[in-house]
């Protein structure tokens, strides 16, 4: 199994960490995907829902940028999961 891939240097107040990983498919023969991880940061139960709300619509506006810099930084990618608790 390959480990992932951390990035640094792609920041948003959203994103707690950021990291591209390798799928591959149940028949080895298939070529892996590469998927990008981004790990959103937990808010605090005292941020109002207003807070959150914000936040998360200016990450959703952002994600072309985000794609951008990774894409120029560690080359295309196959799929985006966003991880929020």
């Amino acid at each position: 199994m390959l480990e992932p891939r951390q990035l640094h240097n792609i920041a948003h107040p959203f994103i707690d960490s950021i990291y591209l990983k390798k799928e591959f498919g149940i028949d080895a023969r298939e070529e892996g995907s590469d998927i990008l991880v981004i790990e959103a940061k937990r808010m605090e139960k005292t941020a109002s829902q207003k807070e959150r709300s914000r936040l998360f619509l200016s990450f959703l506006e952002d994600l072309d940028l985000i794609r951008d810099q990774v894409e120029s930084k560690a080359g295309k990618f196959n799929r985006m999961d966003i991880k929020y608790c």
